[in-house]
């Protein structure tokens, strides 16, 4: 029983992994043909511009002009605001060409999908529901197509309905909408462009055309782009991916590393269960001879054996899968939402497969080497034994011996591996975002770009909503920012110092921009180091600044004063202003926890308003009276806008170090697990070399052995293995450890402190699961073990 319990564990906690990776990596997208599917990116290596999106402009050359693709479509994503059904609220919106549902060979559930008619700017807007959204707010209702719904205060004619299986460019559960990228407020206004880097493009390659054909082309194209338009394509090229493989991004190496952590599981189960086998297989030696001398041939006690350890590991296999169902149920639970493809993981016939062929291969590691020992036992010497106990020959002595050392070196690889992860978590978190986050609420205020349609609105916006919250008791402390840090990922820009000679080909000066009320600094606790902070005189009509940050100032201000030079920088409509620094502030971790703070530069928010209000509030209230607040002011101000993502800034930090918290909260809970297995098998085999020496010790006894020295010679036999062990698994850790390294922050993957106290952590736990036999081989009666047999 002990034996298929440990095998189930270790089977199932594999096969709970594996879903896992195989779903995340392994599993085709669902789509038809996904392998033909890829992402086509415009990329500038030489300023470490890995890939970025397209224009509207070129990317309808690149689809006129390309010969193998079949089917090429662009698309992007944000959120606008639905009304008339209810509380306002924010819908998921994906804004495409028409091409991308041939593109994916998708049909609707109901209703049609977009046709080429649809994007021209002539086309009356035209709306797709997701399965999701349309049973969920619409109540399913099948009159809903050729009726319409409003999105930002503009009417959208329902077409179709897409399945819930179709989720594209956002493969999540989230409900969502797709709308002709024509009909958007806000990214139909950039169509005309043929600079910026905004939509993504996807293709699906001709039958029998290789990527290094197709590359062969995109280079082509790129360098005709280039020709004909050097100012917007100068120094671009155009790069191609898998659409999987953008999909799956950077979950790969910590998904690859808790496989092979629970594989080391599964092994060291295995060594445990072979090693019971072995001291099982001693104790039927005598039986195994006498079915020899009775004309059972070794092949004949191979086949018995193996079907036996077959059967348990069924047994264990059948229990594990099991076990499996409840592990997915609870990663799923566990896993953070950035982990991509969360509603793919699931048990099925892949998953099942997967979990009986490791049964069968458990079945053959943990009962070919006890199986071999049996059938090749001493025939003369197990005959001899008497009362059924036969002795042990050398060779299955080594063998076991070599299976516990082995799993002292593999339970260290995990330890090590747990250890550095766990020291890496704690450096993570306990480095300081360099901003204040207790009692930071945000929320965010999206606003219709049909109504709200000028920056000068949008500023009015903030400005009046500002005005309101701030009148508010307890909520005095409040800004408006875009992007804010951690919360809201980066804005990334491109500028120029006036007065500075032009960079050389293939560098470039960038630095990550927020626009800010006045406020900002103060309720974020970002500290002014000289000059000024903005005021409420930097309006759209005064002179343009900027503030930077120390990082900013250092690197491309070194040794001179910043203050007074001048920048050259914008985010659209607002690019290419001539901006003054006025001050210069701390420097913050807006991306992660983990990336040291970069250079940074702010702009006034009424001299580069966004389409919203992006809040932040520093208060003793709780976060559902801040938001109940908010809420209110914005109802006095349009009833039909919904506040969104409230979050507490402390959860938000808390959440940016999920990732990283789920695998060595895994990883640590693996090692723990071999630690016990190790444990375990120390314990039996010392606990059965007591047994096999219980007249050796008796003689010992009788001739005068004080229980201190019986006790030293037990312990010893313990210590070897324990040193053999660590050993073996200090080489393994230093090979091991290198596959971590790039999951790791603020150690070093051959930390020397982890090394040793592991070391110390499994030399005290094989000395004490030697303990317990050592003592009882000290209360031998000498009588009693020399008639032992």
């Amino acid at each position: 029983m002990a034996s298929m319990l440990t095998l189930a564990l270790g089977i199932g906690a594999n096969t709970a992994i594996f879903s896992v990776v195989y779903a995340v990596l392994l599993k085709p997208l669902p789509y038809a043909k996904s392998d033909e599917l890829f992402n086509v990116f415009e990329a500038q290596p030489q300023k470490g511009i890995t890939g970025t999106g397209w224009s509207y402009k070129n990317f309808a050359e690149l689809r006129e002009q390309n010969h193998v693709f079949s089917e090429m479509a662009g698309s992007q994503f944000h959120e606008l605001t639905l009304t008339g059904r209810g509380e306002p609220s924010v819908v998921s919106t994906s804004v495409v060409t028409p091409e991308l549902f041939s593109l994916f060979g998708e049909k609707a559930l109901a209703g049609r999908v977009f046709f080429p008619e649809d994007s021209k700017p002539s086309a009356p807007p035209v709306v797709l529901l997701s399965e999701n959204l349309w049973r969920g707010s619409f109540g399913a209702d099948p009159n809903l197509i050729g009726n319409s719904i409003n999105l930002d205060k503009r009417s959208y004619t329902v077409i179709g309905v897409m399945p819930a299986s179709f989720r594209f460019p956002q493969p999540t559960k989230r409900e969502q909408l797709w709308i002709p990228l024509v009909q958007d407020p806000l990214f139909s206004s950039w169509m005309n462009r043929r600079g910026g880097h905004w939509l993504r493009v996807a293709g699906r390659l001709k039958a029998g055309v290789s990527m290094a054909q197709a590359q062969a082309e995109l280079d082509a194209i790129s360098a005709r782009l280039a020709k004909e338009f050097p100012a917007e394509n100068g120094e671009w090229t155009i790069r191609m991916v898998p659409l999987q493989q953008m999909i799956v991004g950077n979950a790969k190496p910590p998904l690859l590393v808790l496989l092979g952590a629970v594989g080391l599981v599964l092994l060291i189960a295995c060594a445990n269960i072979a090693n019971l086998l072995l001291t099982r297989a001693t104790s039927r030696a005598r039986e195994i001879a006498v079915r020899t001398t009775l004309g059972a041939g070794r092949a004949r006690i191979v086949r018995q054996l193996l079907s036996e350890t077959a059967v348990l590991g069924l047994l264990g296999g059948a229990t594990g899968i099991a076990l499996a169902y409840w592990g997915v149920q609870g990663l799923s639970s566990l896993l953070p939402e950035s982990v991509p493809r969360v509603n793919a993981i699931r048990v099925d016939n892949v998953v099942l497969g997967f979990a009986l062929l490791l049964s069968a291969v458990a079945s053959v590691v943990f009962g070919l080497v006890p199986t071999l020992f049996a059938a090749n036992s001493n025939l003369q010497r197990s005959l001899r034994e008497g009362g059924g106990r036969s002795g042990e020959s050398g060779g299955r002595r080594r063998a076991r011996d070599f299976l516990a050392a082995g799993e002292i070196a593999l339970a260290m690889v995990l330890l090590v591996a747990a250890g550095l992860l766990l020291r890496s978590f704690a450096n993570l978190t306990s480095v300081s975002p360099r901003f204040e986050v207790q009692h930071i609420v945000k929320a965010d205020i999206s606003l219709p770009q049909f109504q709200y349609s000028t920056s000068q609105r949008w500023t009015a916006f903030s400005d009046e909503l500002l005005a309101r919250i701030q009148a508010e008791p307890r909520l005095q402390d409040s800004a408006v920012a875009v992007p804010r840090p951690i919360a809201d990922g980066r804005i990334n820009l491109g500028f120029d110092i006036v007065g500075n000679p032009l960079l050389s080909a293939g560098t470039s000066r960038t630095a990550n921009y927020v626009a800010a009320s006045p406020e900002y600094f103060r309720v974020m606790g970002i500290p002014l180091l000289a000059g000024r902070l903005f005021n409420q005189h930097d309006i759209s009509t005064a002179l343009r600044v900027s503030v930077i940050s120390e990082a900013m100032a250092r690197i491309y201000f070194p040794n001179q004063d910043a203050l007074g030079k001048r920048l050259t920088f914008g985010f659209p409509p607002h690019g290419g202003a001539v901006r003054e620094i006025v001050g210069i502030v701390g420097d913050v971790r807006d991306v992660a926890l983990g990336q040291d703070p970069g250079p940074m530069m702010y702009v006034p928010f009424a001299q580069a308003p966004f389409w919203g209000a992006n809040v932040v509030v520093r208060s003793t209230l709780s976060p559902s009276s801040v938001a109940a607040a908010i809420r209110q002011e914005v109802r006095k101000i349009d009833k039909d806008l919904p506040v969104t993502d409230v979050a507490n800034l402390p959860d938000l930090i808390e959440a940016s170090v999920a990732q990283p918290r789920f695998r060595t909260f895994l990883l640590g809970l693996f090692a723990a697990m071999a630690l016990v297995l190790a444990a375990i098998g120390i314990f039996g085999v010392i606990s059965h070399s007591v047994s096999q020496r219980t007249r050796e010790i008796g003689i010992r006894v009788a001739l005068g052995a004080q229980s201190k020295d019986v006790l030293k010679q037990v312990l010893q036999e313990g210590a070897r293995l324990a040193a053999v062990g660590l050993a073996l698994g200090l080489a393994g850790s230093l090979a091991a450890t290198r596959l971590i390294a790039t999951l790791l922050f603020g150690v070093k993957p051959a930390d020397p402190l982890t090394f040793v106290v592991v070391a110390v952590i499994l030399a005290s736990v094989t000395l004490a699961a030697s303990y317990i036999p050592a003592r009882r081989a000290t209360r031998v009666d000498p009588t009693v073990a020399l008639r032992y047999e």
